[in-house]
């Protein structure tokens, strides 16, 4: 299993609207492509204006496979032109559990 670490910097006062969107539209489109979400989270401390996702895949042609069917699809497209606008920064990562991670 690998473990996709997405952060989402967000222009401040906009995550709100940014998660109530999300919510409403872009989560059963995401789910439905990419399978295995693991967690969805805000930053409270720190760096704020953050949300952090974590998908889970069999491999990383999983990955890229379940990627490539979200980013096809017109919906996905659709619900990124309304959403979209909030995002200042994105980063990934591709994280891999040591054998001792209740994540496996």
């Amino acid at each position: 299993m690998i473990i996709e670490q997405r952060i989402y910097e967000l222009k401040p006062g906009t995550v709100a609207e940014f998660l109530k969107v999300y919510e409403a539209e872009g989560l059963a489109l995401q789910t439905e492509a990419l399978g295995r979400l693991l967690g969805y989270f805000v930053s409270e401390v720190g760096e704020l204006n953050r949300v952090v996702q974590l998908w889970g895949y069999e491999s990383f042609e999983d990955r890229a496979r379940r990627r490539a069917a979200l980013s096809a699809d017109a919906r996905w497209r659709a619900f990124l032109g309304k959403a979209g606008s909030a995002v200042e920064h994105q980063r990934s990562e591709l994280l891999t559990p040591a054998s001792f991670s209740p994540i496996r």
